[in-house]
């Protein structure tokens, strides 16, 4: 995959890290604009296919988050593989570029989770009409809140693949093969119920739908440190490890 970097320097602010994020080529803004566009697909199909009763905002939103953070991760995975030379070498000499990333990885997050939620609330409402003979908002507002969070762990994991992952290509596909193939040999190979304390796929079944148990925030809790902030942690140890070597 080609990252079409721009200067690491221009991310050493948040704003500088935003605009790599999404705007630094065309292939870049491409990749944020089919995030919502998939998303959106997804919420119609979705929304028109379901039995009429189930057209409900919380039967939509969590299929749609889901779709949505299987590209969520490959943005961040580039924008965080920028600190590295094209061998793979990082060639950053200091830790600030990658703390504005992270910032900036996480309102990323936040805004994808918005507009996801957004998205699925504008298919509901087209798909059932002015008057349906239910309620099609009935649990909205704990789903509201899962969707701002949903997408942290999976942008968190692009982040760490970008910093451990030494090819830009691997990096964005290990976002995807990775937890996926986790999951599928968590689900195979341990009692039920594990998958939901460290498998992102798990801990985001529950949050979205809502509301969270007590026990739910626990498992999401896990799985954020499990697969977002103990590698990060270890590239950015990397990071300085390198800036001190070449100090």
């Amino acid at each position: 995959m080609r990252t079409n970097r721009a200067d690491h320097s221009s991310g050493a602010t948040v704003g500088g890290a935003l605009r790599d994020l999404v705007a630094a080529s065309e292939t870049r803004l491409a990749l944020a604009l089919a995030t919502l566009v998939v998303g959106a697909g997804a919420a119609f199909i979705l929304a028109f296919v379901l039995q009429p009763s189930d057209r409900t905002f919380v039967a939509v939103v969590p299929l749609v988050q889901v779709i949505m953070s299987v590209l969520t991760p490959l943005s961040t995975a580039v924008l965080t593989y920028d600190l590295r030379d094209p061998d793979g070498a990082y060639r950053s000499r200091t830790v600030a570029p990658l703390r504005s990333r992270w910032i900036a990885a996480g309102i990323y997050a936040l805004v994808i989770g918005a507009a996801g939620a957004v998205i699925a609330a504008i298919a509901v409402a087209v798909i059932v009409g002015s008057n349906p003979p239910f309620d099609p908002w009935a649990g909205a507002v704990p789903a509201v809140v899962g969707s701002l969070l949903v997408q942290l762990i999976p942008v968190g994991v692009g982040c760490a693949a970008g910093l451990l992952v030494p090819r830009a290509g691997l990096a964005a596909l290990s976002t995807v093969v990775v937890p996926l193939t986790f999951t599928v040999i968590v689900g195979l190979l341990t009692p039920q119920g594990t998958a939901d304390w460290i498998t992102p796929i798990g801990a985001a079944g529950h949050l979205v739908p809502g509301p969270m148990t007590a026990i739910n925030w626990a498992q999401w809790i896990v799985t954020a440190v499990l697969w977002v902030v103990l590698p990060n942690l270890i590239g950015a140890r990397r990071l300085r490890d390198r800036a001190a070597q070449a100090g």
